[in-house]
């Protein structure tokens, strides 16, 4: 069938045009997309290409919609809603020998097939999670970057009572959340330069400063690198107490410079943090059995013909947290 979708030519440039999808085959669904969810990934594909395998590629791995058609041997009914878990599996490496979670050679929806900024995408019917019927796709597309966030906590301290997020955008601003909602007497400092940004960083209780050079030294029990930029690292060092934790959860670009004796002699932990593993699940009952909580990061709904006026890297930072696409 013929499906309205964003196309990513070679040269990096979004355009909305028609792709060919095939029937759901065996094993497999249609999928019609309600909403897709921007993230910081794709702006990192449109900017560099990296992790593209065809041409034009159709980006959106955060998903959420309703199964329309069926291939053989799938149970889902018709019209279930569902959402998309990004990770595709190899199934024949050692680790999906186990367990396809814990897939070695995972690939991801929009970058090794075409992805959810299109009226419908095609997935395995073992990423179609069915939603409960109270939760509303613009709540439910949220799923994928809060199972981050949840995966993300399941490294921290156990109880910690100081946290600095580097950087507010939707999965900094969604580990803010989620730390409060787990430890209410946590004291959260965030640095954030971009006003929306820090805007919803102070509703949501949090200290807010434009850089994180502005802080304490060794003043913090956890610290979330949730930007990337080129000092992060060294800012999550010199901020993070003796004996404490630095989880690595931002795609950064730039080699990082830090010395490492310090590291080792003030016992730091530093955890480099993935997508997630079997959270998802987990992710849907929170967002189902607290909307409100999670919403605030939604800050901007276009549709998909708005879309490639709407990508550009540092205007979605400077105005926006989180933004769905509604095809």
């Amino acid at each position: 069938m013929r499906v309205r979708a964003a196309l990513m030519d070679a040269d990096l440039r979004v355009r909305i045009g028609e792709r060919e999808l095939g029937d759901p085959g065996p094993g497999s669904v249609l999928v019609k997309v309600d909403w897709a969810g921007v993230c910081g990934s794709d702006l990192h594909a449109i900017e560099t290409g990296e992790w593209i395998s065809e041409w034009p590629a159709t980006l959106g791995h955060e998903v959420s919609g309703r199964v329309e058609a069926l291939g053989e041997g799938v149970e889902l009914a018709l019209g279930t809603p569902v959402v998309i878990d990004s990770r595709i599996p190899c199934m024949e490496c050692e680790g999906c020998a186990t367990d396809p979670d814990r897939c070695t050679r995972v690939t991801v929806l929009g970058e090794a097939c075409p992805g959810g900024f299109a009226t419908h995408v095609l997935v395995p019917a073992r990423s179609a999670h069915p939603v409960p019927a109270n939760l509303q796709g613009e709540d439910a597309v949220l799923a994928a970057p809060l199972a981050v966030a949840f995966h993300a906590i399941s490294r921290a301290p156990s109880s910690p009572s100081s946290v600095l997020v580097l950087g507010h955008g939707p999965l900094g601003a969604l580990l803010h959340i989620e730390l409060r909602r787990r430890f209410p007497q946590v004291e959260v400092s965030v640095a954030e330069p971009a006003p929306r940004r820090a805007e919803l960083a102070t509703a949501l209780g949090a200290r807010c400063v434009a850089e994180a050079s502005s802080l304490s030294a060794a003043a913090f029990d956890l610290v979330i690198d949730a930007a990337g930029y080129r000092d992060a690292l060294g800012d999550a060092v010199r901020t993070v107490r003796d004996g404490g934790t630095i989880l690595l959860v931002a795609l950064a670009g730039e080699p990082a410079g830090v010395g490492l004796k310090a590291v080792v002699q003030r016992r730091i932990t530093i955890a480099g943090i993935n997508a997630f593993i079997d959270e998802l699940p987990e992710a849907i009952m929170a967002l189902s059995a607290e909307p409100w909580r999670y919403r605030p990061v939604i800050t901007h709904a276009i549709g998909l013909e708005e879309l490639p006026d709407a990508i550009d890297k540092e205007a979605i930072r400077a105005t926006a947290v989180k933004v769905l696409v509604h095809p």
